[in-house]
């Protein structure tokens, strides 16, 4: 029983989940469409409330998938993130448009079938091993990114703010230091480019540097 809110107004308590996959994107959509329209460039955050339990899938995908319900729900964020992107393209903003898709954590493995899965990589959520910290990142910027390009270089989801920031010519307040980096060059796929961390910390029980990983923790 939560609500679903637009600001600080609630507009369905509590709120159909089943139906929220598919809102959120609409909701995304026409957001984009007005700034398009009113000529303002824009940062829309889509942070969809799945696959996070308690899953739930619109009619229109439940029972659809051989993964069960988790796969349901996944086949329908893939739907709607290409409804998103769809869009930008029919909007003629693609190429100066850059999109990430990717996830705050590893799975929740104590929900069994329900949690996802990290494989090949071990364990998965709270924990500081690489399946809780290491999430897929796909990012595209056509004409920037060279398209089909991998990176292997350690980058981090709070590096995002400083190299947009960058990108767009945006000022950072002098008194705040960003925890990221500008990762612009791993991005863009320049050639020797190295990820600027010199160490990722996974809080106080691993660390990582270069080639290097200590885990306090046994496993």
């Amino acid at each position: 029983k939560v609500p679903l809110m637009r600001d600080e107004e609630c507009v369905e308590f509590p709120a159909d989940q089943s139906t929220i996959t598919i809102r959120f994107a609409t909701e995304g959509i026409q957001f984009m469409e007005q700034s398009v329209q009113e000529g303002k460039p824009f940062f829309l955050y889509l942070a969809n409330s799945m696959p996070h339990t308690p899953l739930y899938a619109s009619p229109q995908f439940a029972g659809k998938s051989k993964r069960g319900l988790y796969g349901d729900v996944i086949e329908e964020i893939d739907f709607n993130t290409g409804r998103v992107l769809d869009r930008i393209k029919e909007l003629g903003i693609e190429d100066n448009t850059i999109v990430v898709f990717t996830s705050d954590n590893g799975p929740w493995l104590i929900k069994g079938e329900d949690g996802g899965s990290a494989l090949p990589l071990f364990e998965g959520k709270m924990t500081c091993f690489e399946g809780g910290q290491r999430v897929p990142a796909i990012i595209k910027w056509p004409g920037k990114i060279p398209a089909g390009s991998v990176c292997e270089e350690i980058a981090l989801s709070m590096d995002l703010f400083p190299t947009f920031a960058h990108i767009t010519g945006a000022q950072i307040p002098r008194d705040m230091e960003p925890d990221g980096k500008v990762i612009i060059d791993l991005l863009t796929a320049k050639e020797g480019a190295t990820t600027p961390h010199e160490y990722f910390f996974y809080g106080t029980s691993a660390v990582r540097s270069g080639d290097w990983k200590y885990h306090a923790q046994e496993h």
